[in-house]
């Protein structure tokens, strides 16, 4: 029988091995007898019941698909299976040491303010929105009412009416510990008592939701192995969860020693917002994230069971501080924290943190305490030594700061409060205090930060990048360097205004205020500006979104010497994406310099200016002091490019000079006064170019193209120093104005009132004081010099044209469509260049040609006549053809037709048709010789042709011609003129003469006219003179002869001659062969004769008589004539 026994044991066990062994018959017997286990607000239920092995030779009781639920909560626990094993031998002697194991339990909890409990709750996605709402079953007692109001808590009741209490997180650290240690004693004491000894859960898991702070978790593979031994009541427990992917491990142990209970916990990889719920708040700007590793041991008094001290070590090696959306790395040794559970307080020992790029040393203690109407608070007091800064945007700090933190933290509202913080070294001090609210609506911020002694860096450092983030983004790109003697922050930013998603936005009115002084800054460039440097004091000012800096002295080291006193720097919005901002100040400097600066990529002013010069040669040569206010509006688009510029310029320029010569002129004593603005500018200006005062008028209007006015008095010598020789034309000064036009040209204004001119070649002339104005559009180019629209005006002059100049200054072409020397002249003249000169063509209804006679024939003895000398050895081809001409005298001929050659004084050829009035007329020809040429002329009225010519104006009639012949060899004109039936009137010289002869004079009586029958006269012009070889003039009354010269080159006359009285028959003893020359002289002479002598200036010569020769006959006369210069005896 007992071999049988052994063999169904045998086969029990074996089947035991394949899986449990259902004792569903014994299931209700079963479930009331857990029932009376469970408490009474507790139902527990299983689908099978029955028999399994837990170990290798322990059975256990093994229930398949059991639930827990609470009613009171409508929470439920459940598991696959629910094995509980026991030792067989051990249950014989009434001591089964019971292993209680839970396989795949799903645990659900709820954690708020009243702290964790199991719960029933489910996730379900709100349609239309894509929202996850979780949807929270309450069971037959209905939850706590707990409100979270902008008062504060609002407590309710429980059910019963029971008023309900809040604690706070280190009552529940207490409270939450000592469970654990009332748990783990009993489990120790049933293990003693050989109860149970072993507690196990396998693949569980837990879900945790906290709807404080919005957090859910779920841990999955939780395993979870606790034993209890039978010595000084220790109990171990090793546990391990995943979470995110990430596998949490620890260890707990339980023992008594010294009659206190420790318990000390060490866990890897944990996740410390599943302890501390606030450290990873989703709404709140600053968030502890990542895993570390904790360990704990506490202290309770073993008979109480009261928590009395307790001690962790926190490695923070894993983990990160996030801000915002931006992510920190820590980095340190474990931290040592002191649990003292009676105040509250957390003590942190001297411990080395790396957080990002930055570093210091930590201590101080916190405080967990509670207020009835906000809640958890914290009570915070920090001491941070050796803090190096290290903002990921700036470079490694030089030296370290002390700062010391009193403040608190109420979790529930994200309120952090800062009663004071204090930071510093040697020199430097800042204070902070103030409010930082951070909940769902988002960020408030109500803070006064105060402080001196910083330097730039400092601040930069000190500036928390989350907070009026385009602010410190502006200080740091641009201030460089500097100290701040003080400072003045206030932020006030209410809740929700600070967006964190890091979009620009304006600052809320009144919610940003900074105001700092100070020293020796530098700053860069601002955008479209070169850099700077500053002396003095520098005020930067903040009101919400408007920036103002303000500086005593700045310096542009780039460009030289250039300083801006006064300056000032106002952004009125830096949020925009698109800025506008505004810099003003005075500014001076070398004129070099400046332009430097206007020439600058950054300012790049000049682009479009051409001076015709290379900048760099204007820049070394130039010299001068700059001085000028400006006030600048500067506009960028949004990605930071200029996109218009707005400015005012007031300012002036003094001792303008040149270093070396531009262009090959110097300047010197140069004054500037200018205003400048983006509508237009105007600038005065004067100086001396190679000692010629000049004065320079610029004026733009917006829109328009700029009116340049340059002006300067020239004389002569003037001129000649920028190669223009003008003293053959001109005398005295000219006031010239030029005008720069757009399309390169100028317009010339030129007063010649101060001047004398004299054009001989077109025989016109302008006495010095005479108003005078001369105007014309003067084109430059590389193939010449256009000139147009000339307009001459002085006196009765008046020319109206265009030339063409050749890039030497000949003149090549010209057309006058107006030509008007005298008053009622209408006539055009034209030029045009031929082979060896030009070609003129005059046309027209009438124009007074007397100053062109006077060019040819100079008979008044004017020594600037005759041709010019640039103009001398030129060829002249004239065309006239007029409708009238006016000459001298008030005669005038009609319909002239002249064609003539002439190369300076020598005429070369001639064809002339004119007529006078009464069907008078003249006429010229010219025939070519084989060493010369023979001119024609004829007239039948050599009175009128000579009164227009201006050369005798009292010859009256005359029928005669003029046959001159050149001689290329002799460079020589000879001529004979004969002429007939003439007479000359109202001649008082002659009257002198007639008078030497008492019969003549009684003869002539009172008439004022002599009548002649015949004159000739044979004559040779060379280059100086016109000598008169022999003429001689007949008439029944008188005769005459005269010998000599006319100087055409020293203007004068030089004349000798016989007057011959009734000559008729005085010339009759002439006449007697072989004694004709003994008693009558020469031929056209007589037996009696006055000799006279005509000398001095050709417009007022002096006439000379000898009365005794009277008395001499015939040949003897000889004895007393006048002999003229260069004539034969």
């Amino acid at each position: 029988m007992g071999l049988g026994v052994l063999v169904l044991l045998a086969l029990f066990y074996v089947r035991l091995l394949f899986g449990p062994i259902s004792l569903n018959f014994l299931s209700e017997r079963a479930q009331a007898a857990v029932a009376g286990i469970v408490e009474d607000s507790y139902d527990i239920a299983w689908t099978d019941f029955g028999l399994s092995l837990t170990g290798p030779v322990s059975l256990g009781f093994h229930l398949s698909d059991v639930t827990l639920t609470d009613r009171a909560a409508n929470a439920a626990i459940t598991m696959e299976a629910l094995e509980i094993g026991v030792s067989p031998f051990s249950a014989l002697v009434g001591r089964p040491d019971a292993r209680v194991v839970l396989i795949r339990p799903e645990i659900r909890m709820l954690q708020d303010l009243l702290g964790p409990r199991l719960a029933r709750f489910q996730f379900i996605e709100a349609e239309g929105t894509g929202e996850t709402v979780v949807h929270i079953f309450e069971g037959e007692t209905a939850a706590h009412n707990v409100r979270i109001g902008d008062d504060g808590l609002s407590l309710g009741s429980e059910a019963g009416g029971t008023a309900i209490g809040l604690r706070s997180d280190n009552d529940w650290m207490v409270l939450n510990i000592e469970a654990l240690d009332q748990a783990l004693a009993q489990l120790a004491d049933q293990a003693i008592r050989g109860q149970v000894r072993r507690l196990e859960i396998r693949d569980g898991t837990v879900d945790v939701l906290d709807t404080v702070y919005g957090l859910y978790k779920s841990f999955d593979s939780v395993d979870l192995e606790v034993r209890s031994g039978r010595l000084n009541g220790r109990v171990a427990a090793d546990f391990s969860a995943t979470i995110a992917g990430e596998t949490m491990t620890g260890s707990i142990v339980r023992q008594i020693e010294d009659d206190a209970a420790r318990i000390e916990a060490d866990i890897d990889n944990i996740d410390f917002s599943t302890i501390v719920p606030f450290l990873d708040d989703a709404t709140g700007i600053a968030a502890l994230r990542g895993r570390g590793a904790l360990k704990l041991a506490v202290t309770l008094d073993s008979a109480t069971g009261r928590v009395e001290s307790g001690a962790f070590s926190v490695d923070l090696a894993g983990t990160y501080l996030r801000l915002n959306e931006d992510r920190f790395a820590i980095a340190a040794e474990p931290i040592i924290v002191d649990w003292i559970p009676s105040q509250s307080r957390f003590s942190i020992a001297n411990a080395e943190v790396t957080i990002g790029q930055s570093r210091g040393a930590l201590s101080g203690d916190i405080v967990m305490g509670f207020d009835e109407q906000f809640g958890p608070t914290l009570g915070l007091s920090i001491r941070a030594e050796e803090v190096w800064l290290h903002p990921d945007d700036l470079d490694a700090p030089t030296e370290p700061f002390d700062f010391s933190f009193d403040g608190w933290s109420a979790p529930l509202y994200g309120a952090v409060g800062i009663d004071r913080l204090v930071g510093g070294r040697d020199g430097v001090s800042v204070l902070m205090r103030g409010r930082l609210d951070m909940v769902r609506e988002g960020i408030g911020l109500d803070m006064h930060v105060s402080g001196r002694g910083a330097s730039a860096d400092d601040i930069k450092r000190l500036w928390p990048y989350l907070f009026a983030p385009e602010g410190r983004d502006w200080f740091t790109h641009y201030v460089n360097d500097g100290s701040v003697s003080t400072a003045e922050m206030h932020l006030a930013f209410p809740v929700g205004s600070i967006d964190m998603a890091g979009a620009p936005g304006p600052v809320p009115e009144g919610a940003l205020t900074i105001d700092l002084v100070g020293d020796s800054v530098e700053m860069l460039a601002f955008d479209g500006l070169p850099e700077f440097q500053v002396e003095g004091q520098t005020r930067l000012t903040m009101r919400d979104n408007q920036l103002t800096v303000a500086a005593e002295r700045a310096h542009l080291p780039e460009f030289g010497e250039i300083a801006i006193e006064n300056a000032a720097y106002i952004n009125q919005d830096t949020s925009a994406e698109a800025q506008i901002f505004e810099i003003s100040g005075d500014v001076t400097g070398s004129a070099d310099a400046l332009l430097r600066l206007a020439d600058s990529e950054a300012l790049n002013l000049l682009e479009d200016v051409d001076f015709g010069i290379d900048l760099d040669e204007i820049v070394t040569a130039i010299d001068g002091r700059v001085e000028t206010t400006v006030i600048a509006t500067i506009a960028t688009d949004e990605a930071g490019d200029l996109a218009r510029t707005d400015y005012v310029l007031n300012g002036s320029i003094g001792d303008l000079a040149t270093k070396k010569p531009i262009a090959g002129l110097n300047l010197a004593g140069g004054t500037v006064s200018f205003t400048a603005s983006q509508e237009g500018f105007r600038v005065l200006g004067s100086g001396a170019v190679e000692d010629i005062d000049v004065n320079v008028q610029a004026i733009q209007a917006r829109g328009r193209d700029p009116e340049i006015l340059v002006g300067a008095t020239l004389g002569v010598a003037d001129a000649a120093r920028f190669g223009i020789d003008l003293s053959e034309f001109v005398e005295g000064t000219v006031r010239v104005a030029a005008r720069p036009g757009t399309d390169g040209t100028f317009a010339i204004n030129t007063d010649l009132t101060d001047a004398a001119l004299t054009i001989r070649d077109i025989g016109i002339t302008k006495a010095q004081g005479a108003p005078g104005l001369l105007t014309a559009n003067v084109a430059m180019g590389e193939e010449g010099v256009a000139v147009s629209d000339i307009q001459l005006a002085f006196g009765t002059v008046q020319l109206a044209g265009a030339m063409s100049l050749a890039p030497g200054g000949e003149v090549r072409s010209a057309d006058f469509s107006t030509f008007r020397i005298s008053n009622g002249d209408d006539a055009r003249v034209s030029m045009t260049p031929i082979e060896g000169g030009y070609a003129f063509a005059v046309t027209g209804r009438q124009l007074d040609i007397k100053p062109v006679l006077k060019r040819f024939f100079n008979l008044e003895g004017d020594s600037s006549s005759g041709a010019s000398e640039d103009l001398q050895n030129q060829l002249f081809a004239v065309s006239v053809n007029l409708d009238r001409a006016m000459g001298y005298y008030g005669e005038a001929i009609l319909n002239l037709d002249l064609d003539l050659a002439v190369r300076g004084d020598q005429l070369q050829t001639v064809d002339l048709s004119a007529q006078f009035a009464g069907n008078r007329s003249a006429s010229a020809t010219t025939n070519a010789l084989p060493s010369g040429r023979v001119i024609t002329y004829a007239t039948n009225d050599l009175g009128a042709m000579l009164r227009f010519i201006g050369i005798y104006p009292r010859l009256l009639g005359g029928t005669g011609s003029m046959v001159m012949r050149y001689d290329e060899g002799s460079g020589s004109d000879t001529g004979v003129f004969e002429v007939r039936n003439f007479a000359v009137a109202d001649e008082q010289n002659l009257e002198a003469i007639v008078g030497e002869h008492e019969q003549s004079r009684r003869l002539v009586g009172s008439a004022s006219t002599l009548e002649f029958d015949y004159g000739r006269a044979e004559f040779i012009r060379y280059p100086d003179r016109v000598e008169v070889v022999e003429a001689a003039v007949y008439g029944d009354t008188v005769g005459g002869t005269i010998r000599g010269n006319v100087l055409t080159e020293g203007g004068r006359y030089d004349l000798a001659g016989t007057y011959v009285p009734l000559f008729g028959l005085n010339n009759f003893f002439q006449q007697i062969p072989l004694l004709g020359p003994i008693f009558g002289g020469r031929e056209g002479e007589g037996l009696i004769g006055v000799t006279f002598a005509v000398r001095g200036p050709l417009d007022k010569p002096d006439l000379l008589i000898n009365p005794v020769s009277i008395l001499a006959p015939g040949v003897f006369r000889t004895l007393f004539e006048y002999k003229a210069q260069n004539q034969a005896n």
